[in-house]
């Protein structure tokens, strides 16, 4: 069994955090890519399926050392509890059972503890998990957003191959929300100012407990 620890952000926001990156990304890879993945988004798929895809896309596959953070929606999770996603890998096991009691819409995030920059990191996702959790700081991310024009920072990321056309707002906003958002596209200043200053005033309003790791 993986050693995770599990960590209430706010009451609608989770944060698993593993030792390394492998761990992280092998548990998180059906779930996560079930709900952006440009391939496989809202479709069932072996593990199988998705290497073989990655390969192609990528040159080869390097997906567990390619992603230091993960997010998905509660509602990702009810196929794999139906059993659509049949045969489960005891990771998947091991993280469906950590929510199988929690009722309502809620916002899983995971990140591992050997990642240079934690605090960015932890920004970034919980960034997403506000995102979805909340619709009123939802609604001002994406003010804020759509008075600039962020058309070369989408394009980047739809070239990282990892991304959803439907999730690149959300994107833009995450990484607008870091101290260091680590893309070559250029941000606006006032936007990210903007971004940054939502972030930290709706986490207050949220009450959310960020962790040191």
């Amino acid at each position: 069994m993986i050693n995770t620890q599990k960590i209430s952000i706010t009451s609608k926001i989770f944060l698993l955090v593993f030792d390394t990156q492998v761990e992280l990304s092998s548990t998180f890879l059906r779930f996560q890519e079930h709900y952006e993945s440009p391939k496989f988004r809202n479709k069932i798929f072996s593990l199988e399926e998705f290497k073989e895809w990655y390969i192609k896309d990528q040159g080869k596959f390097s997906y567990y050392t390619d992603w230091n953070g993960f997010n998905i929606p509660s509602k990702i999770l009810k196929p794999f509890y139906e059993g659509k996603f049949n045969p489960l890998s005891e990771k998947e096991k091991q993280l469906l059972s950590l929510f199988k009691n929690i009722k309502g819409n809620f916002y899983i995030i995971g990140v591992h503890r050997k990642h240079k920059s934690i605090p960015d990191l932890l920004n970034h996702e919980i960034a997403h998990g506000l995102f979805y959790t909340d619709k009123e700081y939802k609604n001002k991310a994406s003010g804020i957003i759509k008075k600039y024009d962020t058309t070369k920072i989408q394009n980047e990321l739809s070239s990282k191959g990892g991304y959803h056309k439907s999730v690149l707002l959300d994107e833009v906003h995450a990484y607008g929300s870091e101290i260091r958002h680590g893309l070559k596209s250029r941000f606006p200043k006032e936007m990210r100012l903007e971004l940054k200053a939502n972030y930290k005033a709706y986490l207050e309003k949220n009450k959310a407990i960020v962790p040191k790791i």
